[in-house]
């Protein structure tokens, strides 16, 4: 690491350490968690299907959008 970084660090943390915001340190603790990854939340079928689909789209199995909402709405009736 350079000598510039290292600087930064030290004037990040001591920035840090003497900030009282509890609204700054509730952010920067959110930048520095690892964020959670939305596929891991999902279920097992909705992650099947979610890749049904993307298979389906790779073999070029499409329909467009407007045909997909007259055979949704077709089947709330």
């Amino acid at each position: 690491m350079t000598a510039d970084l290292e600087a930064r660090k030290l004037s990040i943390i001591e920035y840090l350490a003497e900030l009282d915001n509890e609204s700054v340190i509730h952010q920067i603790e959110n930048l520095l968690k690892p964020s959670v990854d939305f596929w891991d939340t999902l279920r097992q079928g909705e992650k099947e299907s979610i890749q049904r689909g993307i298979s389906q789209l790779n073999e070029g199995k499409r329909i467009s959008y407007d045909k997909y909402l007259k055979k949704y709405q077709a089947s709330k009736s």
